[in-house]
């Protein structure tokens, strides 16, 4: 129940598929999704798989609640070794996808091996295939979905590669549906060393679950919830989507503006999201089966140089990587960037950072034409960008120099370039954290490399002291600038986002249950343990919900430690680090001022060893993880 109760494994050096049976205990202590790919993960690509081998693992991976009549959206995750880090590497993603796997009967789907040419695999219910794709390689995304559409159905879905991930891109995407990307890590450029360029799926079985009634009450009460009618802030997002944190950041003053020299927008009219909805808007739609808040647009540019042009979303990520990050204030040229970045196959966030990385070296005259094979890097110059983005991904020219990151561009050029680089762990992001301890914070501990969506929720970002009273036992959690609380808040955050994507639900409207100020409607983490019990059959109490949520961050950090990383990669580089907020409710403030004591407080709440930043061997045991302390162990990285 819950499950499809099917791993799908694809050797592409054998052309070899085989089906294994979903070993129950793996739900019991993993529960489905992000979770069991970490297991998978750790068991099957050890320190010496490098993440472009033919060994490394493309894991696919769908939760129990995917397919279910629960409201909360359906995600898809992707867990290899990241090409960008080197280090753990995942990402999520929205679309029809997810769901149509789980109706065509599996939950994961872990690829190894190397095709001898371009490939795709095909998946129609219980029949399964690898396919010449010699048709689709060096086509875009959009190109090769409208091909497989003609080819296989409108009634399909797709996940797919475009010319950055077939080239090797270290931070290529996967596009699921056309519009909706997993982004992060370089999942697409494991991919394409595979010489696969998509995974397609029909599906029309059914999810059967353990107590339907019982979970048909879960989803009333979810989707009351969620209904706008009740809830001004889901209103609020199923109006202007991710658009609307423009606004939002603006008036705290963690926007990235030109590489992060500023953190305030001067021309924020010209993006504000009423602008978005009043000139380009067309309709809203859902990401996946069952979302009641359809917190996405369907869009039109009118007129000028992009005329015509139709898309879907935006994200705020893009607005900002695509857009404030490298001096870009229209949003013609940014919506059209968004459909640049999805056909290629790029991750937007990576893309910004390393042409604004670019643009303020070019500023600076720490680079000239002689470094850039002619172009000129200057703030907001649509046509370079345009020009700059293809290279990248086509592996043309000065694209091949960038291609491997942000991080990596920036060693290769020298001459001090990496401290204009705001990353951790290799990898970069564009919200400006440094006014923010518990947000700075999150982005330092995050085992996949800076990121909003791992240990990171709204209670401070939205000053919700009242919320971390309750969680926390403290209001101060829920001050945005103070860094008190923040390590419990931190360790609490990242099991419940880690939980939520292995449930297969979508980060925001889960936080935004959370958030509820009637206590009636709001639901923690703890109560997804009755809704994964009446999904499944298997019995999860408040308490075991915990603890599989904190098993499952200590198998990423295990991953990692295994790796050689430790409290030392728990930092931030770059000006957030020691070059004080220039503007918003942080001015003044960087991260070198508090981060230790975070850290130090977070490692507490986790009962982890403060001084190394890893796992104890007695909290592994005490959550069932003594294969994984022993490994440690023998490596020398556990006391």
């Amino acid at each position: 129940y819950g499950w499809a109760g099917t791993i799908l494994r694809v050797d592409l050096t054998q052309g070899k598929i085989t089906k294994e049976p979903l070993p129950p205990e793996w739900g019991a202590r993993f529960l489905g999704g992000s979770g069991i790919n970490d297991w998978i993960l750790w068991n099957e690509v050890g320190p010496e798989v490098e993440p472009l081998s033919a060994a490394n693992r493309l894991i696919f991976g769908v939760g129990p609640l995917v397919g279910t009549v629960i409201p909360l959206g359906n995600r898809t995750h992707v867990t290899t070794r990241s090409p960008l880090t080197g280090n753990f590497g995942d990402s999520n993603s929205g679309g029809f996808w997810g769901t149509r796997l789980k109706f065509a009967g599996y939950d994961h789907i872990v690829i190894h091996g190397q095709a001898a040419k371009p490939v795709y695999l095909w998946i129609d219910g219980d029949e399964v295939s690898i396919r010449d794709a010699s048709h689709l390689w060096g086509r875009d995304v959009y190109q090769a979905n409208d091909i497989l559409a003609e080819e296989l159905g409108r009634d399909v879905s797709t996940a797919c590669i475009g010319p950055a991930g077939e080239n090797l891109v270290r931070f290529a995407s996967i596009m699921f549906d056309r519009y909706r990307a997993a982004a992060k890590t370089g999942t697409g450029c494991v991919m394409g060393s595979k010489n696969l360029k998509a995974i397609a799926v029909r599906g029309s079985g059914p999810v059967e679950v353990a107590r339907p009634e019982e979970l048909l009450s879960f989803a009333e009460t979810i989707k009351h919830a969620l209904d706008m009618r009740v809830s001004p802030g889901v209103a609020s997002f199923a109006k202007y989507g991710t658009t609307g944190l423009v606004t939002s950041y603006q008036a705290l003053g963690c926007l990235s503006v030109r590489n992060y020299q500023d953190t305030v927008l001067d021309k924020i009219d010209d993006v504000d999201p009423d602008r978005f909805l009043e000139r380009y808007a067309l309709k809203n739609t859902s990401c996946s089966m069952g979302c009641p808040v359809h917190c996405c647009h369907w869009w039109r540019i009118g007129d000028g140089r992009y005329a015509g042009e139709t898309g879907s979303k935006p994200e705020f990520i893009v607005m900002d990587a695509m857009g404030f990050h490298i001096g870009v204030n229209s949003l013609d040229a940014i919506l059209h960037f968004q459909n640049l970045v999805n056909r290629y196959g790029l991750d937007a966030t990576e893309t910004g950072t390393t042409l604004g990385l670019l643009m303020e070296l070019w500023q600076r005259g720490i680079i000239t034409g002689d470094d850039t094979q002619g172009a000129k890097l200057l703030w907001g110059d649509v046509e370079v960008i345009e020009d700059t983005v293809e290279k990248i991904a086509r592996g043309r020219d000065l694209g091949v120099f960038l291609a491997e990151g942000t991080v990596a561009t920036a060693r290769k050029i020298g001459r001090g370039a990496e401290s204009y680089v705001c990353h951790s762990k290799g990898m970069t992001e564009v919200e400006d954290v440094r006014g923010f301890p518990g947000w700075a914070l999150a982005y330092a501990i995050s085992t996949r490399g800076c990121d909003h969506l791992k240990a990171h929720g709204q209670v401070d970002k939205q000053s919700r002291q009242d919320v971390a009273e309750r969680l926390f036992g403290s209001p101060h959690a829920g001050v945005p600038t103070s860094p008190e609380g923040k390590g419990m808040s931190a360790k609490y955050h990242e099991d419940f986002e880690a939980v939520t994507n292995s449930l297969g639900g979508c980060m925001f409207n889960v936080l935004s249950l959370s958030l509820k100020r009637n206590p009636r409607l709001a639901m923690g983490l703890e109560d997804y343990g009755p809704l994964f019990s009446a999904a499944t059959g298997m019995d999860m109490d408040r308490e075991e919900i915990l603890r599989c949520g904190a098993r499952i961050v200590c198998l990423e950090k295990a991953f990692n430690a295994r790796l050689g990383l430790a409290r030392k990669d728990d930092t931030l580089h770059g000006r957030w680090m020691d070059e004080p907020c220039p503007s918003g409710v942080g001015k003044g403030m960087k991260a070198a001022d508090y981060l230790g004591r975070c850290l130090d407080d977070y490692y507490e709440a986790r009962g982890f060893d403060v001084e190394t930043g890893l796992p104890k061997k007695s909290k592994l045991t005490e959550l069932g993880l003594e294969s994984v302390a022993e490994q440690l162990q023998n490596l020398g990285a556990l006391r």
